[in-house]
């Protein structure tokens, strides 16, 4: 018989957890030592009792003593061996290294690494649960009772099987005649890893469902909302957070910062310099906190960088707090500098560029520089005398009052993906239901 090293129950199952193991492969434990040692002395008087007078030692001294405890401790571990044996016949006492070699491969006598392994259960005294609920199971056949019983062995959540020719039969149903051989499984709430559970129903089902019939899976999951008191319940349309529960989504939720400012010049703009906006979107909502605009909310109409994509004419610049200096044009929103031996490799993150004159008189800050050298502000290798700005400008739908310094939070747009993601060496297998 295959064996498997003590501790666990199987290569594909988890180890097992100590203390659960009533009767452990291997001589351990002091019940063992006193039992060999009591064998050992039940032998060694045997040997005495078949010797001449003149041989019979009561104390373990001379050579042929030795010889003969050697000879006594190996007849015992057979024994002892040989009694364990025995005892694996009776399920309660069967030793966990053989459970599956003994019992599993009865319940579960197709699985196989083909054809998707054995049930992946935690803890040997679960497993052998488990095991002897299963054949109960197969004892009563393949009936509605068992396959929502062997379900039930693997969860504590609710599980309702529906068959669906005997639902058809209520006024109203959405099954037919045609649904005779199929039913649903229906299980509430996920109750542990929702893809180990969905392995082992579909090994249960294979052992216990009729093999004429097909069936679905589906976890059901139920949102409940509390009544609110009056005085402290709002909504808002626009937030994500219900979606984002359903979705099991991540990100951002808004941009927040303390540095909004809202000029006089352009008081339907607000800019914010330590911020991108690029994942804000038209129709996302920006709320003030603090200041002369203190809870006004305002909808984005537009996201910008500069104030003009083309200006051919050459225009002065700066920047801040690297400090280059020199001369460039615009165009399609690509600011670059009319000398073709300048370098603004040396941009760090947080770099600003301020025009004073022109179309676009003002400051931005620095998104990425251009060219074969180009990429992110901090990270260029340089060298490159193009720049691209970030976008940290909102145009709203209506003006505020112009402030410097105001604290805010603008909706970010994180359940839609803009550019397309390459992901190597992920299992999406997790994503699907059976």
């Amino acid at each position: 018989m295959a064996t498997v090293p003590p501790g666990t129950l199987n290569p594909a199952v988890a180890p097992v957890v100590p203390g659960q193991n009533p009767n452990p492969v291997g001589n351990v434990g002091q019940a063992y030592v006193d039992r060999r040692q009591e064998l050992v002395g039940q032998i060694m008087a045997l040997f005495r009792t078949n010797l001449a007078s003149n041989y019979v030692s009561t104390v373990n001294g001379p050579y042929y003593t030795l010889q003969f405890q050697a000879l006594a401790e190996r007849i015992a571990d057979f024994q002892i061996t040989a009694s364990e044996a025995f005892r694996d016949a009776e399920f309660d006492l069967l030793r966990s290294e053989y459970l599956w070699e003994v019992l599993g491969s009865l319940v579960f006598p197709d699985s196989s690494v083909v054809n998707g392994g054995i049930p992946v259960i935690d803890g040997d005294k679960t497993y052998r649960d488990f095991l002897r609920g299963m054949v109960r199971l197969l004892l009563m056949g393949a009936t509605k009772a068992s396959v929502q019983g062997g379900i039930e062995l693997l969860t504590d959540s609710t599980v309702t099987v529906v068959e669906r020719f005997i639902d058809a039969r209520t006024p109203g149903s959405e099954w037919t005649t045609l649904d005779t051989f199929s039913f649903d499984i229906l299980v509430e709430g996920l109750d542990g890893d929702p893809f180990t559970l969905r392995e082992n129903v579909v090994r249960v089902l294979t052992a216990l469902r009729p093999a004429h019939t097909l069936y679905t899976y589906a976890n059901i999951l139920r949102d409940e909302i509390t009544s609110p008191t009056e005085d402290a319940y709002s909504w808002a349309l626009s937030q994500y957070g219900y979606e984002d529960t359903r979705r099991y989504c991540g990100g951002a939720e808004a941009v927040r910062g303390t540095a909004g400012t809202v000029l006089s010049s352009e008081r339907s703009a607000f800019t914010d310099l330590t911020r991108t906006f690029s994942g804000v979107n038209s129709g996302a909502v920006l709320r003030i906190e603090g200041g002369p605009n203190d809870g006004q909310m305002r909808r984005v109409v537009s996201v910008r960088g500069l104030r003009v994509v083309t200006d051919p004419t050459p225009r002065p610049y700066t920047t801040s707090p690297t400090g280059l200096t020199g001369v460039a044009t615009v165009t399609g929103g690509d600011i670059v500098d009319t000398d073709p031996s300048a370098d603004l490799s040396g941009c760090i993150d947080g770099e600003v560029i301020t025009f004073a004159a022109g179309p676009n008189t003002g400051t931005y800050r620095v998104g990425v520089l251009l060219g074969n050298n180009g990429g992110p502000v901090g990270s260029a290798v340089g060298p490159c005398r193009g720049l691209r700005v970030a976008p940290c400008t909102l145009l709203l739908d209506r003006r505020f009052t112009p402030a410097t310094g105001q604290t805010y939070a603008v909706d970010v747009d994180r359940l839609g993906v803009r550019t397309p993601q390459v992901v190597v060496g992920e299992d999406a297998s997790v994503q699907f239901w059976v």
